[in-house]
């Protein structure tokens, strides 16, 4: 007989009602619903009142169509994104967008605390006027440094760019609503052809804003003398010389660099207005000193002199030499012929700083005009006028040019000379003089002294005598060479480098072109004799001496590069190359 089995369940552990034990309430256990996202997942074993099955996990019949792509993805992805997967994720989205938020703030702060500190650097080597706003005086000093390129590691002048900050800085001056409150039209107006109505009157402004507009202009006019003839495509805002441009009047432009855009011709305007507007305000303007007019005339006469336009540049030196002799408190013509510009040493009345400025200029437009006698008896009237010019009296002050400590490679002094520079505040330079009062001998007296000789031994050599020329070109040299010893890092030696080059460039080529003649004599004897004509041909001690000349010129060209080879590298240490600073500017 078979015993009887009790039924059990097909899952284990589920017991029947009618086989389950008696449990109290403490000890009776509901069955749990086990969660779908709960791991490891679980496979369907049967179906099970307390667990409804989905439609994604059940097996679908061949014969029941597919749904679309885009359901089935969304289905798809649904199923393995779960809910602790999704908080995970979340958490890391929100831990990456953190970092990369502070790292971003971070990276912008520092870059505007290097833009801080650069800009603290240009402001204190070109200071600007307090009362400006800031974005003019950030215009006006970003150009300044543009305008020399090698003392902000550029090894070029962009001149567009200085165009492009005086264009955005002169208009804010001249807003009489804005910062030019208090400017006046002069009464009347001055008119002249091709420039229109110039000249305001900036009397009621501040010296220093005065001396602002007055950089301003003169920033201007250097930038239009050099992109004459260049335009500027409004489009791509590119500017480029004229022949790059295409249209009608350019069939054939030249090829643009490499991945550059190319201008056209109908959407371009000219670079810059020309330089005679902007030298014309200076002129023209009322308030401006005698110093800062005589720098705008004769600039603008060396730049006519440049476009071959003699007569208009002499106008302009006299024009200059009229404003010089308009501010002195004594009679010019007991200083200066005013028809020759010669200086006349009587040893009663010293020329004033002005007057030597344009008479040197004026022999400088002489002798480039072959007009050699007249440019001779100028420089050595001003030579004459300079070594006489006397000691400065007890107890005056000098102004000296305001400069950044020089570059190093130690990081400790590099920080303090930066730290320095941030803390302490600028202070805007007091006025140069006028150039009105009589000169006294500075430091650098020797080095104008050293150019004048320079010029004279120029004209020399190329009119009378050779090696009276010669013997100018090497004092000068000498003198040039021992008051940049001299100085040594006390005062600014920029004259002296300027003497040195052009002293040593003037001697090394006067020395080649007579060892060049020695050559070609000692030649043309020696052919002569060896051509039969011995008879009336030159004698045995002409050649021997021409042949001691040839030498002679020889040594003294071999000293001469000695000497170059250590000069050299003097005057490159003295340059201003070493300090290399980031780029500059946000408004172009």
């Amino acid at each position: 007989m078979l015993r009887q089995q009790t039924r059990m369940p097909r899952i284990s552990g589920l017991i029947t009602p009618s086989s389950r034990p008696h449990l109290t309430p403490t000890t009776a256990r509901r069955p749990c619903r086990r969660p779908f996202t709960r791991n490891p997942p679980l496979q369907i074993i049967s179906p099970h009142r307390s667990r409804p099955q989905l439609s994604f996990l059940s097996p679908s019949p061949i014969d029941r169509a597919l749904p679309p792509i885009s359901i089935h993805l969304r289905q798809h992805f649904a199923r393995l994104v779960s809910t602790e997967s999704r908080g995970h994720f979340k958490k890391r989205m929100s831990r990456v967008l953190r970092l990369s938020l502070s790292l971003g703030a971070i990276l912008v702060f520092y870059e505007i605390l290097k833009i801080g500190v650069y800009q603290e650097e240009l402001e204190h080597k070109w200071p600007t006027p307090p009362e400006w706003t800031w974005k003019s005086r950030w215009c006006l000093r970003a150009a300044e440094a543009w305008q020399r390129p090698e003392e902000i590691g550029k090894l070029i002048t962009d001149w567009p760019m200085v165009a492009g900050y005086m264009q955005e800085l002169i208009p804010r001056l001249e807003n009489m609503e804005g910062e030019g409150k208090g400017i006046v039209h002069q009464e009347g107006g001055i008119l002249i052809e091709g420039v229109g109505k110039t000249g305001f009157d900036i009397t009621a402004k501040s010296e220093p804003w005065r001396r602002g507009y007055f950089q301003a202009l003169l920033g201007a006019a250097k930038a239009a003398e050099n992109l004459e003839g260049w335009l500027t495509d409004r489009k791509i805002r590119v500017s480029a010389p004229a022949e790059y441009f295409v249209g009608p009047s350019n069939p054939r432009p030249k090829p643009v660099p490499r991945r550059q855009p190319i201008p056209h011709e109908e959407n371009s305007e000219p670079a810059s207005p020309s330089p005679e507007v902007f030298y014309m305000k200076i002129l023209t303007t009322r308030g401006f000193d005698t110093r800062q007019k005589i720098d705008a005339a004769l600039a603008y006469a060396d730049w006519l002199d440049y476009k071959g336009l003699d007569s208009t540049a002499d106008d302009m030196y006299t024009w200059a030499m009229d404003i010089a002799i308009a501010g002195l408190p004594v009679d010019a013509a007991n200083m200066v012929d005013l028809k020759t510009g010669v200086i006349k040493n009587d040893g009663k009345f010293l020329p004033s700083e002005n007057i030597l400025r344009v008479s040197t200029a004026l022999a400088v437009h002489h002798a480039r005009q072959g007009n050699l006698p007249s440019a001779l008896s100028i420089f050595t009237s001003i030579l004459k006028a300079r070594r006489t010019l006397p000691q400065p009296p007890t107890g005056a002050v000098l102004p000296t040019p305001s400069s950044l400590p020089k570059p190093t490679l130690d990081p400790f002094v590099s920080f303090f000379n930066t730290l320095k520079t941030v803390l302490i505040p600028v202070e805007y330079p007091a006025p140069q003089p006028s150039g009105n009062e009589s000169l006294f001998r500075t430091a650098i007296s020797p080095c104008e002294e050293a150019a004048l000789m320079t010029y004279i031994g120029e004209i020399i050599f190329a009119s009378s005598s050779e090696e009276t020329g010669l013997a100018w070109t090497r004092d000068a040299v000498d003198m040039a060479e021992s008051t940049f010893v001299e100085l040594e890092d006390t005062t600014p030696r920029g004259r002296c480098v300027d003497c040195l080059n052009v002293g040593l460039d003037n001697w090394k080529a006067m020395v080649s072109q007579l060892v060049d003649k020695a050559q070609k004599d000692e030649e043309e004897s020696l052919n002569k004799v060896k051509n039969g004509y011995s008879w009336f041909g030159p004698s045995k001690k002409r050649i021997e001496a021409q042949t001691m000349e040839r030498k002679r010129w020889e040594s003294e060209q071999f000293i001469l590069d000695d000497r170059i080879r250590r000069i050299r590298p003097m005057i490159e240490m003295d340059s201003s190359l070493d300090g290399f600073v980031p780029g500059i500017g946000l408004w172009v």
